[in-house]
């Protein structure tokens, strides 16, 4: 690697601990309440829905999709495990019969998954994210990230998706929450301007996987308190850790002691940063040097 790209990796890195410093010291100074997860049966009709590439609400008829939790009636209810591994509304899923709409999967569909093939869906659960606290904004687990078109590969994903901040993708061999791998460029917290609602979906599978969705690779939901994930999942706890990852890559202009998720969200980081600099083409080579 170039001198220039250690140079402005080390410089970002710094920048970077210390906003997370900074940012760690605010939230301990005030407080702002989870944006609000209810899980409901069937998914209503007239939630503003998140499109590709549009901020503007819209209105469509809900498609039936079939429940098998235990309830019964249209009552929020709360998702008993707590994991907030959902695809928006409008996601498109690989299936045996091509790309879907999430919200028109159903149990029993099959669906491509990268280690089982063809998986039938074992359960579709949906659920509405209302912004929260005073400033009406969305915060926790169930956090939108969008994730723009070519971020974590070539065509991977395609269109741009949405995803919940705890959702893992699958990069350099293992999964990684999508929260992570924010970058401000390429992954970003989405702000759905114009929605006080966004609707998600789980999708299950008899096993923990990997699906397709408009080619990133994803998690499929599972019950982290009963079944171990597919592959390894790497993730920081906390800030602190957060901080530690990012002094690590500024001192690699020196010595090179980052760890696996360090050089994961770092390669992603600087992807981002080529394709904000020559557009979707992110195959510049190592020569290339921010101004």
């Amino acid at each position: 690697m170039s001198a220039g790209l250690k140079i402005s990796r080390a410089r970002r890195s710094i920048f970077r601990a210390v906003g997370i410093t900074a940012a760690a010291v605010f939230a301990a100074s005030t407080y702002r309440k989870p944006a609000d997860a209810q899980f409901l049966t069937p998914a209503p009709a007239d939630i503003p829905t998140f499109k590709e590439d549009t901020a503007t609400s819209i209105k469509e008829s809900s498609t039936s999709t079939k429940d098998t939790s235990t309830t019964t009636t249209s009552s929020p209810s709360r998702d008993p495990s707590g994991t907030k591994v959902c695809f928006a509304r409008g996601t498109r899923i690989r299936t045996a019969k091509g790309y879907r709409p999430v919200e028109s999967l159903v149990a029993g569909d099959e669906v491509v998954a990268r280690f089982a093939d063809l998986s039938p869906i074992r359960e579709v659960t949906n659920f509405t994210l209302r912004r929260t606290g005073p400033n009406a904004s969305w915060a926790g687990a169930s956090r939108p990230v969008r994730v723009r078109a070519g971020a974590l590969g070539d065509n991977s994903p395609a269109q741009d998706i949405m995803l919940t901040a705890s959702h893992s993708v699958f990069t350099g061999g293992v999964l990684v929450p999508v929260v992570n791998l924010v970058n401000g460029t390429t992954i970003v917290f989405e702000t759905a301007d114009g929605h006080e609602t966004l609707d998600f979906f789980h999708i299950a599978l008899a096993r923990h996987d990997v699906l397709d969705a408009q080619g990133a690779p994803c998690e499929s939901w599972r019950d982290a308190a009963v079944e171990a994930p597919c592959v390894p999942m790497l993730s920081y706890c906390g800030g602190r850790d957060e901080v530690h990852s990012r002094l690590r890559s500024a001192a690699s202009i020196v010595i090179d002691r980052r760890q696996p998720l360090d050089i994961i969200r770092d390669n992603l980081e600087e992807r981002g940063l080529r394709m904000a600099k020559f557009g979707n083409s992110a195959d510049q080579g190592e020569n290339w040097v921010l101004s």
